[in-house]
């Protein structure tokens, strides 16, 4: 037993992993045990030193102070996490532990969308109201991503990179990158509508869509950090939204093959694309607005 606090030396362990901030999954294949004895366990040891703290055990007492500083501690990182990285991967994080720098492979659908025509709005607008409206346009796609369960990645100017199977797996990702594409050319065009009573020029979106292997990391350091996806699917659906005119979705073959139900969809001839050395086939639905 020790002295301080009445604790064995499991309990001590275990407390000094509850104190460094370790989440339950991490602590458990730390112990070689499941998640659910763990948190028993930590009930367990929360319950006693209350119960010791109760009796005037000081050593206890200073442990209840040391947990409530880490509870507090952890509130705050998950604030700033959330706000330096997309709610997926912060969730992940405090629920998994994720070191950053580690490297997983995940099969994915990446989506990329682009504002066809942007380089002339820009020039035609005033900065204000553009930046305006591009707010708004985000605030839309990112709505129609989360709620097919995807994770927007980025957002680069005019440019919107999302992602579907990742940080969580989803086997139904190339369905539901589909449907968010779709959501997101619907979202923009009840945006125009608003914008048309402000005199205010209407976006229209093309939308690429690929799927295959990816390496997925989250890269930086303490004060930055940034998931990140690596592979030839991220490069493809950078190239295959180019091929879409505004108001179209173009899929490659892996994504419409993935697909639970299949679309009506023009088959694009097999091409070459920039950084590919074999022509690529794909398939192209929506119809092409001004």
């Amino acid at each position: 037993m020790s002295d301080a606090g009445g604790l064995n030396d499991v309990e001590e362990r275990l407390l000094r992993m509850v104190a460094e901030g370790k989440p339950i999954k991490a602590i458990a294949a730390s112990l070689h045990a499941t998640p659910t004895s763990v948190a028993d366990d930590i009930e367990q040891l929360f319950l006693k030193l209350a119960q010791q703290a109760s009796a005037g055990t000081q050593g206890a007492l200073e442990r209840l102070r040391l947990l409530h500083k880490v509870i507090i501690d952890r509130e705050e990182q998950g604030e700033s996490l959330s706000r330096m990285l997309p709610g997926g991967i912060a969730q992940q994080m405090r629920e998994n532990g994720v070191e950053p720098g580690r490297t997983e492979r995940l099969t994915v659908t990446v989506l990329m969308s682009d504002i066809r025509a942007y380089s002339t709005i820009a020039e035609k607008s005033d900065p204000s109201v553009l930046a305006g409206q591009l707010n708004e346009h985000r605030a839309a796609m990112n709505h129609a991503v989360l709620a097919e369960g995807g994770t927007v990645m980025q957002f680069v100017g005019d440019a919107v990179m999302a992602v579907f199977g990742a940080p969580f797996p989803q086997p139904d990702h190339a369905q539901r990158s589909l449907s968010a594409a779709l959501a997101m050319h619907a979202a923009q065009e009840a945006v125009n509508e608003r914008w048309k009573a402000r005199n205010l020029p209407s976006f229209f979106l093309g939308i690429g869509l690929s799927t295959g292997d990816v390496a997925a990391a989250l890269l930086g350091s303490e004060e930055r950090l940034e998931y990140s996806l690596v592979g030839d699917a991220v490069n493809l659906a950078q190239r295959l939204q180019q091929w879409g005119e505004g108001g179209q979705t173009v899929l490659s073959e892996p994504t419409y093959e993935g697909l639970e139900e299949k679309p009506d969809a023009e088959r694009i001839p097999p091409a070459l694309v920039k950084g590919r050395e074999t022509p690529v086939g794909a398939y192209r639905l929506g119809s092409a607005t001004a």
